[in-house]
């Protein structure tokens, strides 16, 4: 068995990724010995397993799933949320509560307006409803102030990194509050905005050069040696 490329190249179509008995598991296909990346991709090869996965592509919601959403409709009784998905998500005003509300008495819309930001997790996906959010609970809810910075959602477990390595360093590094949709939105806070302005810098360098090995390490470097120069932080 032989590979042509290293982990995480990326290829194109029509590229001859390796020959051999290798498992595909996405964006390749088999052409007798030999194996044929047929998207633009990242490739990922471990043991006897070949996968390329899409540069883009849109967000597709899973049971399960983090979002960022923008309110876009209200009803007396749930908002429609844009999640950055195919179909808007609902997020009924129990799962926002965390309780039965009376819509004869309550107006839901003096707690979350068309425009707001909220933090939600996917509660059901199927095929007949859009998907149903959940808004309450630990870490859930509105998100007040802050920026929005939106990436291809295929870049999101870049982001995140191995073990969650990344983002923990960038609110080590930052001490700026960040939260990460699934969807392809990262929200962050910080009373400095010059910590929002670099914060946002390196998002997107992850998303650019997600496919480049030792990022979590190169990007620590950029973090300090940024707040360095700006700030005079650390020395």
């Amino acid at each position: 068995m032989s590979i042509y490329f290293k982990n995480m190249d990326v290829v194109v179509p029509g590229d001859v990724i390796a020959e051999g008995d290798f498992k595909i598991i996405e964006g390749a296909f088999r052409e007798h010995k030999k194996i044929i990346a047929s998207i633009i991709g990242i490739l990922y090869f471990k043991k006897n397993t070949i996968r390329v996965v899409p540069l883009k592509g849109p967000y597709m919601p899973k049971r399960g799933d983090h979002v960022i959403g923008k309110i876009v409709d209200c009803s007396t009784v749930s908002w429609s949320v844009d999640i950055r998905a195919p179909y808007l998500g609902r997020l009924d005003a129990t799962d926002y509560f965390g309780k039965p509300i009376d819509p004869s008495r309550e107006d839901i819309r003096k707690t979350l307006k068309i425009g707001d930001i909220i933090f939600a997790k996917v509660a059901v996906v199927d095929r007949f409803t859009n998907p149903q959010l959940v808004a309450h609970g630990p870490a859930l809810g509105k998100l007040i102030k802050g920026k929005i910075v939106e990436v291809e959602p295929l870049r999101i477990p870049r982001i995140l990194g191995k073990n969650r390595s990344m983002i923990k360093m960038l609110r080590e590094v930052t001490k700026a509050e960040i939260k990460v949709g699934n969807n392809g939105r990262i929200w962050i806070r910080s009373p400095d905005p010059e910590i929002e302005k670099l914060l946002i810098k390196v998002i997107k360098k992850i998303e650019r050069e997600s496919h480049v090995p030792g990022l979590t390490e190169r990007i620590r470097k950029t973090l300090l040696n940024e707040l360095k120069d700006r700030l005079g932080e650390f020395k």
